[in-house]
C-alpha cells in the first residue's frame, strides 16, 4: 500500500466517524494491515497529513489525538470523492 492509499484509508475513517474540529480520535490507524501499523510509510502519511492541515493534533492524556480540520473540507471531501468512494 502506498501512501496515497494510507491517506485515503485515514480520511476514509475520519469522515466517516464524522471527525471534524472538535471531535478527535486516537485511533488514528485501526483499520490498516497489521503489517503497516507502525511502519515508516504510514508516519509519513500522518505527517503529509499534518503538514497540510487536513488533520489537526491534540495533545490529550499523553497520546495524540487526531481531528480533520474543517477550514480544509472542500479539498478533504475532493480527495475523498476521488480516493475513497
Amino acid at each position: 500500500m502506498e501512501t496515497e492509499g494510507i491517506k485515503a484509508a485515514i480520511i476514509r475513517r475520519f469522515v466517516k466517524w464524522n471527525k471534524w474540529g472538535g471531535s478527535h480520535t486516537e485511533n488514528i490507524i485501526g483499520g490498516l494491515p497489521r503489517h503497516l501499523v507502525g511502519s515508516k510509510k504510514v508516519k509519513q502519511a500522518i505527517k503529509e497529513l499534518e503538514r497540510s492541515r487536513w488533520i489537526i493534533p491534540a495533545k490529550k492524556t499523553r497520546e495524540t489525538h487526531y481531528s480533520l480540520n474543517p477550514r480544509k473540507a472542500e479539498e478533504i471531501k475532493r480527495f475523498y470523492e476521488k480516493y475513497c468512494i
